[in-house]
Order: C-alpha cells, then structure tokens, then sequence
C-alpha cells in the first residue's frame, strides 16, 4: 500500500526495499525474513600524486584503486561487527601494510581519510531480486555484498523487466527471496 516515514505516509502500488544492510529490518517490520546482515568495511584514502596508480589492484583480497586527481583508496577489511560504523587502529595498520605491499610507493604519501561502511551480505553472497511472497506490491533488492557498484546495473535491470512484467534480461529464480 505505501510507506510509512517521519515525513507521513507516502501510498504506492509497488515499494522496493533496497536498504542495503538495513534491507532486513526493513523487511522484519512486516513479518519478512530477509537474510541479509551487515559486514563493516573499513578504508583508508592516501592523497597520491596523479601517475603513481594507473589501474585497480587487487592482492590477497585487498586492493588499491586509483582516483582521478592522483588519490588512492585501499581496502578493504571484511567485520562481522553488526551495525558498528566504527574504525579501528589495527584495520587502519592492515590496511596500510596491505596497501604498501601492493603498491611500495605509497609509503611516501600521507593517509588522508579512514572511514567504515557497512556492505549487506547475504549468506551465499547472492542479492535477493524480486517480489517478496506473500506481500502484494512489495519487492527487495540487496545483499549484494561487495559488488553493489558493478552489478547495480543488471540487478536493477532484473527487477525493472520484473515490475514491467516484461521477459528478464536473466533468469530471476537464482536470486528470488526465500531461495
């Protein structure tokens, strides 16, 4: 029927949650298992002259990726930490470490900014798309983990084809709720 926010309520025909690591508490406040849990990431931002990282690199599951104006961001830490935003010292070493390891220039330029995210992870590490069964209108999608960038696209494809009630781009049952 709608939403409701500390604005008022706002009525649809069709809602999608796709709240990120919020999407099941989201979901819970009306009776919807969503197994999604928030996984904290920390980063941290080196201020690099422009040159000294051309592309993205990744090694033993960190990587480096180079920004426009010269800046490089490494990371990142995986944290079964629930919903605390918080950054830590020794993430913030690792980080370090990993990020000279990766790229030994770097220990020449100062670290600009530390900061955590929290990414939503699904136990599979596979994004529910679709409707949510037994709740006509309403629709998830999240849990997509550390690839919320690179598969927003498509995933937002999928679920469109799904509201549009046109032939999906892919096959959705991979990634229906409750699969």
């Amino acid at each position: 029927q709608g939403v409701r926010t500390s604005a008022g309520h706002e009525t649809a025909e069709c809602v999608v949650v796709c709240g990120g690591a919020w999407a099941s508490q989201l979901l819970a406040s009306v009776d919807v298992a969503l197994p999604v849990r928030p996984v904290r990431g920390q980063m941290i931002l080196f201020k690099a002259p422009p040159g000294l990282v051309e592309r993205v690199v990744l090694k033993d599951g960190r990587y480096v990726i180079p920004r426009g104006d010269g800046r490089v961001v490494a990371g990142s830490t995986l944290e079964e930490v629930g919903f605390d935003k918080r950054t830590t010292e020794a993430a913030k070493g690792s980080l370090y470490d990993s990020a000279l390891s990766i790229v030994p220039g770097l220990a020449d330029c100062s670290v600009e900014h530390h900061w955590a995210g929290l990414r939503p992870g699904s136990p599979d590490g596979v994004p529910r798309i679709g409707a949510v069964p037994g709740v006509e209108g309403l629709w998830v999608n999240a849990g997509h983990y550390r690839n919320g960038l690179v598969l927003a696209p498509a995933s937002t494809r999928l679920l469109a084809d799904q509201l549009l009630q046109r032939t999906p781009v892919v096959d959705p049952a991979p990634y229906r709720l409750g699969t």
